[in-house]
């Protein structure tokens, strides 16, 4: 596996897991929330059962990703953390 870091701009350190040999995305972890962690979909065989629970970054999303009414959205980086 591969790291990648970089301070957020809410001053938390972000970093970011790959693959070492195709530099697939695997996973993501942030000082900010350090008891979680963003799993990259394309890396799970099937994530049919998952639920989307927050978007972030929509300011970035392609005018073809709808996303569904209900689901916590933020443009940028949010204070928000996710719930226990």
């Amino acid at each position: 596996m591969r790291e990648f870091s970089y301070v957020s701009d809410k001053g938390t350190q972000v970093t970011k897991v790959s693959c070492a040999t195709c530099a697939s995305p695997i996973y993501g972890k942030n000082t900010g929330t350090p008891d979680h962690l963003t799993l990259t979909l394309g890396s799970m065989d099937d994530a049919s059962d998952l639920e989307i629970g927050v978007v972030i970054y929509t300011r970035d999303r392609p005018h073809w990703d709808q996303l569904q009414e209900g689901v916590a959205r933020f443009a940028t980086q949010p204070d928000w953390k996710p719930a226990g």
